[in-house]
């Protein structure tokens, strides 16, 4: 019996020590996320968002901040994007909200912080802020022709009202003749 055990013991032993490992050193060696992982920070496309605000609509809690400026061309851009993190639930809404599919969560899980002033960051970065001031210049050289309301469509002659058609009458009894 001692010797059954020990084998036993010892080979269970041996299956972990060549398997695989089952912990991290933690600050010097990530975990690997999943793809569809809910956390960390919300990552935006600028160049593909059109400034719909429809993920600002879906928050349930209110926790994106939005400020849109329309061009010359009458196009919409954000000029800031904010993330409150503190109430953001993770929920997902708001990328599955997304017209352009632009927005993403990254793979960074470390999102401590000692104040609540910490959990609310701005998206966009500074590339963005310069591609969007490129833009606007542009727009600024080649702004939009006016908009011309269009002239109401005169009106069509109205049509002769059509004589309605004759109905049979109603409850005319009828008298039935006997064969003879």
């Amino acid at each position: 019996m001692f010797g059954k055990g020990l084998i036993t013991g010892m080979r269970v032993t041996l299956k972990h020590f060549f398997g695989k490992k089952e912990t991290f050193c933690y600050p010097e060696e990530k975990l690997p996320m999943p793809e569809r992982f809910r956390g960390g920070h919300l990552v935006i496309d600028y160049k593909k968002c059109i400034a719909c605000q429809l993920c600002s609509m879906a928050c349930p809690n209110q926790a994106i901040e939005l400020k849109v400026v329309t061009d010359a061309q009458r196009k919409r851009h954000l000029t800031s994007y904010i993330h409150h993190m503190g109430r953001c639930m993770f929920c997902d809404l708001c990328i599955e909200n997304c017209a352009i599919h632009g927005l993403h969560w990254d793979q960074n899980y470390e999102i401590s912080a000692y104040t609540r002033d910490a959990f609310d960051y701005e998206v966009l970065t500074d590339d963005d802020r310069q591609y969007l001031k490129e833009v606007m210049e542009a727009a600024a050289a080649n702004p939009a022709p006016p908009i011309v309301p269009k002239k109401p469509a005169a009106p069509k002659p109205a049509e002769a009202p059509k004589p309605e058609p004759k109905k049979p009458e109603e409850n005319k009894e009828t008298e039935v003749k006997p064969n003879e």
